[in-house]
Parts: C-alpha cells; structure tokens; sequence
C-alpha cells in the first residue's frame, strides 16, 4: 500500500469520515500528496482510483455551502476491513 494511500485512509478513520459523514477530496488529496514525486503521484492516482473503484472509498458529489465538489468518506461495510489492512502493515 502506497504511504499516501495509507495516510488518506488514516485520516478518514480518525475523523471517522464514514458513509453520511464526508470531506472535501480536494482538499485530503493535496495534503497527503504535496510531498510525494511524480512516479509516486502517478501510482497513488492509480491505487486511489482502485479504491473508488472497489467502493472502499465512497465518493459523492454533495452540495455543501456554495459548490458541487467531489467529497468523500468511508464506506461503512468496509471499515472494519479497512482498519485490519492499515493495522496489519503498521506491525510488519
């Protein structure tokens, strides 16, 4: 799992971004890729899309405030999943 990817998911869980509970993804993509190099930004936009794509990562498109931005949260199914994979790589 890519450090970035790892970091994205953290944060999700520790603001317990899960199902109607979501974050602007603009603003969590910048912060967890500001440092990384193109060949890792480029692996990070691969291993993110793979979890929009398995539905780890619920994106929305929510009205809040003044624009239609892309938010995103937790989906609740696979939290506890989620949470085993990141725990997992922290103890190896």
């Amino acid at each position: 799992m890519n450090k970035a990817i790892k970091a994205l998911l953290t944060t999700l869980l520790s603001q317990r971004k899960i199902g109607g509970n979501h974050a602007p993804e603009k603003h969590l993509l910048v912060s967890k890729t500001r440092w990384l190099s193109k060949p890792e930004k480029k692996g990070f936009e691969k291993e993110y899309k793979e979890l929009i794509n398995n539905q780890t990562i619920l994106r929305t498109k929510k009205r809040t405030g003044k624009g239609f931005d892309w938010h995103i949260s937790l989906n609740p199914k696979s939290v506890k999943e989620t949470y085993e994979q990141i725990t997992k790589e922290e103890s190896s």
